[in-house]
């Protein structure tokens, strides 16, 4: 199941574990258990501290926990996570030993304050690109929390179980058959949604909401906010990057084929280079923040969503764009149950179904090429009174 070069990778990955991890499965005799066991297998293969078991438990269909030191750390997953939730296992495995990125201890220690207990199901598609970022996410908030359950759950195994929640895009993360998550990871919302649906404890639990002075506060992690920042650092000046996200909607972008110098890169790449180039000055960032409120004055107070504030001397708003929205009732409670940005990742939810698409920029456009394939009718809504997509694409549609 997994080829020469990706054990050999992952022989490299795996080399810095010092502790045990197990990889527990379920008894089954779904005709794809074998799957999963050869891929388990494949995994355990690649370092002595990875274990390979069978627990007590019977199931319908193929599924597996971790364990770490001997004891569940919340992971759960329910399928095979092949495709683009291959990741999700490996990086799972490497989060149970304390490996790979975690965030700032702030944002891990307002995770750890979320009342538990919490039993989250993500409801995914192996072909969705933004559903490996959401479960590696919880995936990790699982393993800091002590508290905490999360299970992947491919959608193709449980139909019955989606049609009676109503779930209509993923990921789609459900608690108690409510949907409290839909869509591409924003780390900020996730945790605000959960803090507002479990509540946190009123404990002190060392969050030191005071985050510093600086000559310079720049607003936005994409190219912009990362150029502003780097430059700020060059002049000796004390420089503080907050983002959602380093790399903001570049990193939604596939392929770019309009920076010069460069033929072509995508979007996670160009992102990550990012990160590596803010990494090499001594640029403080606070990563997974959002703006509150700015108090104006010789210092610029900063408030960020969750009662952080930093100040500064200058402030710098490079916080470019995001997927737009109508902004029209019931438009945020049905996200996931009948409205998607994603027409490759919800676009099969729709299939044989009259749908809409809002926009008639080259991005509406073409969604709608790409739903006509799979939906019995589309509609294209565009306010203007012509379509502002290029030529070519309004031709193909």
């Amino acid at each position: 199941m997994l080829d020469a070069n990706i054990i050999e990778q992952l022989k490299s990955v795996f080399s810095k574990l010092t502790n045990t991890v197990e990889l527990v499965y379920d008894l089954s005799e779904h005709e794809n258990q074998n799957q999963l066991l050869e891929m388990l297998n494949a995994v355990a293969s690649t370092s002595n501290l990875i274990k390979l078991k069978a627990s007590l438990e019977t199931s319908l269909i193929p599924q597996f926990h971790i364990e770490y030191n001997g004891r569940s750390n919340g992971v759960f997953f329910k399928g095979i996570p092949g495709g683009h939730e291959f990741s999700s296992l490996v990086i799972a495995v490497l989060n149970s030993a304390g490996l790979g990125k975690f965030p700032d201890q702030n944002i891990i220690e307002r995770i750890k304050k979320l009342k538990g207990p919490i039993d989250l199901k993500t409801f995914i598609s192996l072909t969705c690109e933004n559903c490996p970022d959401v479960v590696q996410t919880l995936n990790l908030m699982a393993i800091m929390h002590g508290n905490f359950k999360h299970q992947m759950i491919d959608g193709s195994y449980a139909q019955e179980e989606i049609q009676a929640l109503g779930v209509q895009g993923v990921p789609s993360v459900i608690n108690n058959s409510k949907l409290i998550y839909s869509g591409r990871l924003n780390l900020i919302d996730l945790l605000v949604a959960l803090e507002q649906t479990f509540g946190v404890e009123d404990v002190d639990n060392k969050i030191n909401k005071n985050l510093g002075e600086f000559d310079v506060i720049v607003v936005g992690g994409g190219p912009a906010g990362a150029s502003a920042a780097i430059y700020s650092a060059r002049k000796g000046l004390k420089t503080a990057l907050l983002a959602e996200r380093v790399g903001g909607q570049v990193l939604e972008t596939k392929g770019i084929e309009n920076l010069i110098g460069i033929k072509h890169t995508e979007g996670p790449l160009l992102a990550a280079q990012l990160g590596l180039h803010i990494a090499d000055y001594p640029i403080e960032l606070f990563e997974h923040r959002r703006v509150q409120a700015v108090h104006d004055g010789k210092e610029k107070r900063i408030e960020l969503v969750g009662g952080e504030f930093l100040q500064g001397k200058s402030l710098i708003i490079a916080t470019g764009a995001k997927w737009r929205e109508l902004g029209i009732p019931g438009e945020k409670e049905y996200i996931g149950r009948g409205v998607a940005f994603c027409p490759h990742c919800d676009g099969p939810y729709y299939k044989g179904k009259k749908i809409a698409v809002v926009g008639g920029g080259n991005s509406g456009v073409e969604a709608a090429i790409d739903l006509a394939g799979i939906v019995a009718e589309v509609i294209l809504f565009e306010f203007m009174d012509q379509l502002k997509a290029d030529k070519v694409l309004v031709d193909k549609l």
